[in-house]
């Protein structure tokens, strides 16, 4: 049976809390917490929008979530400070196991799609940058869809790019809303669990697979 693996990028390949250096240089020991409220408002910012009908490149959510979470924390960023921070963005590292589990699973044949909220030109440069684009046949953006995840018609356009039925498409990543928004459009996904503490949320729909790593995914796919 033919199948791919989609991989959503940030958090579940690109670790979004990289940005932590380039931000503790501009807000001290405040960082981490600036860094934690950036990433949950950036989501909701995400699906706020998505419910809306009202879509923004990924990178304004990016920007707006990061002016919040500065100013709930008191803090003022210059333009010149602002744009360091948000550049940062671009240049985020890599989990330990990333390369190496793409890696299994390329040499086991299975065809890889890198899947995001996103822009195109954006995700392929982080890619680029940290030397994983190789791995991937394409880069699938929400952008063509001007909604974002979980909306269904995301997942329906992944499966589409795949020329798949959602059925054959297995979604593997680290965030429980894009896991269940997965399977609620007929994908089949895997719960990459990258926080030890982290709960998946209770909605009575559990992941099939959950992994701690990539590395042995190709084991764990029927």
């Amino acid at each position: 049976m033919n199948r791919a693996i989609a991989f959503d990028i940030y958090g579940t390949l690109i670790d979004t809390d990289g940005v932590l250096t380039v931000l503790s240089e501009q807000v001290g020991e405040k960082a981490p917490s600036i860094c934690a409220l950036w990433r949950n408002k950036q989501l909701e910012y995400s699906f706020r929008r998505g419910l809306m009908q009202d879509y923004q490149d990924f990178s304004i959510c990016t920007r707006d979530a990061l002016l919040f979470a500065c100013q709930t924390h008191d803090v003022k960023l210059d333009a010149q400070a602002q744009q360091r921070v948000l550049g940062s963005y671009a240049e985020l590292p890599t989990f330990a196991d990333v390369a190496a589990g793409l890696g299994q699973l390329v040499d086991a044949g299975v065809p890889l799609h890198a899947f995001s909220n996103g822009s195109r030109a954006v995700v392929t440069g982080l890619l680029q940058r940290a030397g994983l684009s190789d791995f991937f046949q394409q880069v699938v953006s929400v952008e063509d869809v001007q909604s974002f995840k979980p909306d269904p018609k995301v997942y329906a356009h992944l499966a589409q790019q795949c020329a798949l039925p959602a059925s054959q498409i297995w979604l593997v990543s680290s965030n429980p809303f894009n896991v269940l928004g997965a399977a609620h459009s007929g994908l089949r996904a895997a719960w990459l669990q990258r926080d030890p503490g982290a709960v998946f949320d209770p909605w009575g729909i559990e992941p099939p697979i959950t992994l701690h790593s990539l590395l042995g995914l190709a084991d764990h796919l029927p």
